[in-house]
């Protein structure tokens, strides 16, 4: 009876720990997070994360600690050779408590690690039948070996480390998505005038650097580089010929209905992933004395991202315009408290503005 209500305990943290896991989304750090709570919740010395690779056949070391891990890491097991080949195999779950004695252990991985098995318990992680991985844990502290109840909080955490894998991967997927539709949107934009070739890249790793020095990071940052990345999405809407003047693209159409920020910010402002970029977009041309457009803002008013792009967008383009870069500073030092925020200014005047992209 104490058995079973220790194993209960035991499971309840292991839904509490599953709650964090779903909110992990890089692939790796979710990984670690997983064999921490394994070891710790089965009072292993060591444990390992396999996964099984696109061929089916093999089974590669995503995480493996211990004194040996990181020889472990590098090493490949096929499927059906060895405990975990096994276990990825017949797809059900083996523990081990005499490895030296027991057939089914080679042995292999101790030879090649330098590490010595004990004991062990292999878990294989599933998304809908289909096997993910595996997850192992190794080496019971004290005397007892691995129970019965040790392999119910195993797989309890496996099934849950499963789905949140399968999300952090169906995530990555969807960046990727994004990504390839950006270079799509940025291509189209730039093909409409050779000099814009590259603009918008440059503009984005000038205003993210500026961001950084600002002090931005997660999801303000993130918003500054899609905003600078697609600041000037809105010219796909305008049908005149664009042309590249005193630092200013422009198009002949100067209709405010017409203008790009506006017209790009409407064309992303549903995207969640964007949302926070299209606010950047829809400010990036309003001047810090509350001259531009589309709504005259000014000063603090203006989203800091927008103010940051601004500056980098005008660097750029009075660049691909050909001035030289003592003119560069002097026309953006000209336009602090007017056209652009002078502390922005002041960080690129300082910082950057030997460097070109």
């Amino acid at each position: 009876m104490e058995k079973s209500n220790v194993s209960a305990e035991k499971l309840k943290e292991v839904f509490e720990i599953a709650k964090g896991l779903s909110s992990i989304m890089d692939v790796d750090a979710l990984l670690k997070r997983i064999d921490a709570v394994a070891e710790k919740l089965l009072d292993a010395e060591a444990s390992s994360i396999m996964l099984l690779d696109e061929d089916k056949e093999t089974l590669s070391f995503k995480i493996a600690t211990g004194e040996k891990g990181g020889v472990i890491q590098k090493m490949k097991v096929k499927v059906g050779q060895g405990i975990a080949g096994i276990v990825a195999q017949e797809k059900k779950p083996i523990i081990v408590n005499d490895a030296a004695n027991d057939p089914r252990f080679t042995g292999q991985l101790d030879k090649e690690s330098g590490f010595k098995t004990r004991s062990l318990i292999c878990v294989p992680m599933f998304i809908e039948n289909e096997l993910v991985g595996i997850v192992e844990v190794l080496n019971k502290k004290g005397r007892s070996g691995f129970s019965a109840a040790d392999q119910e909080i195993l797989e309890s955490l496996a099934s849950f480390a499963a789905v949140s894998i399968n999300n952090a991967r169906t995530v990555d997927d969807q960046r990727n998505f994004f990504v390839n539709i950006f270079e799509i949107l940025i291509t189209a934009i730039e093909s409409r005038d050779r000099r814009l070739t590259g603009h918008s890249w440059r503009v984005a790793q000038l205003a993210t650097a500026i961001g950084r020095q600002m002090g931005l990071e997660g999801q303000p940052y993130k918003d500054l580089y899609y905003g600078a990345l697609l600041h000037d999405i809105g010219l796909i809407h305008i049908q005149d010929d664009l042309s590249v003047s005193e630092g200013i693209i422009t198009g002949r159409d100067k209709s405010p209905e017409m203008n790009h920020p506006r017209l790009g910010a409407d064309l992303i402002k549903n995207i969640n992933l964007l949302k926070g970029a299209s606010v950047i977009i829809r400010h990036h041309h309003e001047n810090y004395d509350g001259t531009g457009f589309p709504d005259g803002l000014a000063g603090e008013n203006i989203p800091l991202g927008a103010r940051i792009v601004s500056v980098s967008e005008a660097v750029d383009e009075m660049r691909m315009s050909g001035f030289a870069e003592d003119r560069v500073r002097q026309m953006i030092k000209l336009g602090q408290e007017t056209r652009f925020d002078p502390v922005v200014v002041g960080l690129f005047l300082k910082e950057f503005s030997e460097v070109k992209a």
